[in-house]
């Protein structure tokens, strides 16, 4: 990856982000590669001497850092950025957990307020419960699960609100999956990242803004970002007439957070057939 400096941050910044000690000690996958979408994953691999990226898109990386070496300081509570390895499907898959205390697994996040107000994200429910997968194939079933979020933009003039955190740091608990569960899915993450067939991208992980829409209500048709948000809507509306379908969507990953987008055949056909529509 070429590490391009377009908007003149000092070399302090750019050595400090260039000197990323980020290891997967030696496994095939980290468990965050396991949950992110395997069409990033192998781009990344084929292109990654290609791939350029500013400065100013890898400070918030930074500040989640700063933030880690901090915390790692304080009082001894637990054990702290233990990496565990274990073996699945004939992958070895490994985790560095911010804080194990006695079964009880805490991950600290770097985040927005705005983040925070929409809920625990899916993708925090899997990363910290593929961490308790990890624990219990390493002979320590784990008990609790959390995420501390550090809201980085909080504003203490906005505290009042009642939809604003009361605090830059709020706490979020993570439901734990059964056992059976845990497993279920880590074997299917390992199977899409292995097989022969490259999966495109689904509109949830491109953080696509309005996939989805509920017709057959009354007024215009309600949008929704996820299939799992939607159907959780009609099914708490009990009306049988309400349907889920695909939208036209906006995909914020592909168009502005996706350092392999220029590699991408789904994301540049896309844009292919919509500048075509518009010069039609």
């Amino acid at each position: 990856m070429k590490l391009t400096n377009n908007f003149g941050a000092p070399p302090s910044v750019v050595a400090a982000i260039e000197g990323d000690p980020y290891s997967k000690d030696g496994a095939d996958f980290s468990v965050t590669e396991l949950i992110k979408p395997p069409q990033i994953r192998r781009l990344w691999i084929k292109h990654e001497d290609e791939i350029s990226v500013d400065v100013r898109d890898e400070v918030w990386k930074l500040l989640g850092k700063g933030v880690h070496a901090a915390l790692e300081q304080g009082e001894d509570v637990g054990v702290k950025e233990q990496r565990l390895h274990a073996e699945c499907d004939g992958s070895t898959i490994s985790g560095a957990i911010d804080l194990v205390n006695d079964g009880a697994i805490t991950d600290y996040k770097v985040t927005s307020v705005f983040s925070v107000q929409q809920g625990l994200k899916e993708d925090w429910e899997r990363q910290l419960n593929l961490y308790a997968w990890l624990l219990r194939q390493n002979d320590m079933p784990s008990t609790d699960l959390t995420i501390v979020a550090i809201c980085r933009d909080w504003m203490k003039s906005r505290a009042n609100s009642p939809t604003y955190p009361k605090s830059p740091v709020v706490v979020l608990k993570v439901p734990v999956w059964s056992a059976e569960r845990q497993d279920r899915y880590i074997l299917e993450r390992v199977r899409v990242h292995t097989q022969d067939k490259t999966l495109p991208c689904t509109p949830e992980e491109r953080w696509a803004r309005g996939a989805y829409k509920v017709t057959g209500g009354k007024g215009r048709p309600k949008p929704f970002n996820t299939l799992h948000d939607a159907t959780l809507y009609v099914h708490s509306e009990q009306n049988s007439s309400l349907r889920v379908v695909a939208n036209k969507a906006k995909y914020v990953r592909c168009e502005s957070w996706c350092e392999v987008a220029p590699f991408c055949p789904q994301w540049q056909s896309e844009k292919g057939e919509n500048e075509n529509g518009r010069r039609g």
